[in-house]
């Protein structure tokens, strides 16, 4: 029988898949990047039990019970969920210790959508295309498949004492978790004109009213309900041009439609805003119901709101807690 460290699947209520940063430069090829909804939650995630970034961690949408088959360090992020050890409730946005044969329980509280649990030592599993990020509709990544019960998925050998030592004081900037956790109602988006805003004369009516998340939302594309946008109605389908996640396509129904991680390399709706990337993942942590609006920043002020957003995603900052913010 393998000794090899494992991370058994115990229960889903949900959706729960294995994310990492995604696969880069297969676009071309029509391959969608995937990676995780809230991608700074999941770095941060990381950076919470003393990992890269880029490592993989689990994405849950819904309720999540994981048993690692050896002690590790393990933080929960994305939203505020009510996370437990065993029968005792831990907090969420904070490294805790686990002793091997431990369940780490997820469950969700309304507060947030997306949640990433993160283990020292990081989730393994085959890389398709450099990456394990799990694509359902293609097929491919982690098991290629969304996670259930029975499942069990390999972890780095890491000294889960000497993380522990490391990690046990740390936290992440308040403002991260407030974004993550309750970003507003109505959220705002910031975005920049799309390539076919000239074609859209009635484009302030997107910039001036409120959206609503509609259940048919989903890790390609968050669908949004509202005043439509009538001259898509008349422009109906356009010629083929590339798309990538924040692209605010808008079908003839004239109803926005944001793209999100597995989006579509191509498509031929009009593209009527781009959603800076650090407010997609605001996006992703909006559940059916919600409400957000979107508003128009130059080109300048997205580039460097991108710039700051793509540093912090490769080395989140985290401080030290004060000795009362954390449990032993």
């Amino acid at each position: 029988m393998s000794t090899a460290p494992r991370l058994q699947v115990v229960y889903v209520a949900g959706f729960a898949t294995v994310q990492d940063l995604g696969r880069r430069g297969y676009r071309i090829l029509g391959v969608p990047v995937s990676g995780a909804l809230d991608r700074l939650s999941a770095a941060y995630a990381n950076a919470l039990v003393g990992n890269p970034s880029s490592y993989a961690v689990v994405e849950v949408f819904g309720s999540v019970k994981l048993r690692p088959t050896v002690d590790a360090v393990v933080a929960i992020t994305g939203g505020y969920p009510r996370v437990f050890v065993g029968d005792v409730e831990v907090a969420p946005w904070a490294p805790f210790y686990c002793r091997a044969g431990s369940e780490v329980s997820v469950v969700p509280t309304g507060r947030g959508y997306a949640h990433y649990v993160a283990i020292s030592g990081g989730v393994l599993c085959e890389e398709v295309l450099g990456s394990v990020s799990t694509y359902v509709r293609g097929g491919f990544g982690c098991l290629g498949r969304a996670l259930r019960p029975g499942d069990e998925l390999g972890l780095r050998a890491v000294g889960a004492d000497e993380v522990w030592d490391r990690v046990r004081r740390v936290k992440p900037p308040g403002e991260v978790v407030a974004r993550s956790a309750d970003p507003g109602d109505p959220a705002v988006l910031r975005a920049t004109e799309g390539i076919h805003a000239h074609l859209l004369g009635d484009l302030s009516t997107l910039l001036t009213s409120e959206y609503t998340v509609t259940p048919e939302s989903d890790r390609m594309g968050y669908r949004l309900d509202g005043p439509p946008l009538a001259t898509a109605f008349k422009l109906g389908r356009l010629p083929s041009t590339p798309t990538d996640r924040g692209y605010v396509q808008v079908p003839p129904d004239g109803r926005p439609i944001v793209l999100m991680a597995d989006a579509q390399t191509t498509g031929g709706y009009a593209v009527a805003l781009h959603v800076v990337q650090p407010d997609t993942d605001i996006l992703a942590q909006l559940r059916p119901g919600r409400r957000v609006r979107f508003k128009l920043v130059s080109l300048e002020e997205a580039e460097e709101i991108t710039s700051k957003y793509l540093a912090e995603l490769e080395n989140p900052t985290l401080a030290l807690a004060e000795e009362e913010e954390y449990w032993t």
